[in-house]
């Protein structure tokens, strides 16, 4: 029997009421170009980094930009959202707190940029309590991969056994729960419709972090090896 070590958490959908934005970025992004967007783009782009994502719209709708040029935009319009407008989750400051005088260390893991990430959470006040920030973009990877979360288990030097990554999407959960780590899902509106195979997948469920004790609870209880 061995105590949790870590926790790891997903950033939009999970810490931040955030996925308002992703639903729709790329369509803007491409109509303020003039470029009708395809039907369920959004969901396409779903599984993909930043910059993977950008890759796809320059490739897709021969955009005579370069990826540089195109995630400048694209980012210009993401960082004015975290900086000033995404909210938190329910209950987020009082379960990082938790965690904290539980002493148990924090990474962040995200496909999300690193300067909207920090714009947010020192907006918020948050940013002290984790260890270090993953991207998926700095790392070449996508949440399809266990890459970025044995990464943050290898950082928090602890077996993943030993970590409670926290997620709202399903391939996420799935990905890390097939590589070993205790898995925790995070309800958002944006993802109910799988809500079902969501709580079949986790290993634990919260509807909202305000159950904070309960996730507490988690990460000090023992698994078996």
């Amino acid at each position: 029997m061995r105590r949790i070590q870590g926790a790891v958490f997903d950033v939009d959908g999970t810490l931040l009421d955030s996925m308002e934005i992703w639903e729709n970025l790329s369509e803007r992004y491409l109509e303020s170009m003039g470029v009708k967007p395809e039907p369920g783009l959004s969901r396409i782009l779903n599984t993909m980094s930043t910059r993977q994502g950008t890759q796809y719209l320059i490739e897709h709708y021969g955009l005579q930009l370069d990826i540089r040029q195109a995630m400048e935009g694209i980012n210009k319009m993401l960082y004015g959202f975290y900086s000033c407008e995404a909210p938190l989750k329910e209950g987020v400051p009082e379960c990082l707190e938790e965690l904290k005088r539980q002493k148990i260390p924090m990474i962040v893991v995200t496909s999300s940029d690193r300067v909207n990430v920090e714009a947010a959470f020192t907006r918020h006040g948050i940013l002290s309590y984790f260890q270090e920030i993953l991207t998926c973009s700095e790392m070449h990877t996508d949440k399809t991969k266990p890459d970025i979360f044995l990464e943050a288990a290898r950082r928090l030097q602890a077996a993943p056994a030993d970590i409670l990554v926290f997620e709202d999407v399903l391939h996420a959960l799935k990905t890390a729960g097939k590589a070993g780590f205790q898995t925790a899902a995070v309800y958002d509106r944006y993802s109910a419709r799988q809500e079902k195979e969501i709580r079949e997948t986790a290993d634990y469920y919260l509807k909202t972090f305000k159950e904070f004790r309960t996730c507490a609870a988690m990460c000090t209880a023992r698994v078996e090896q």
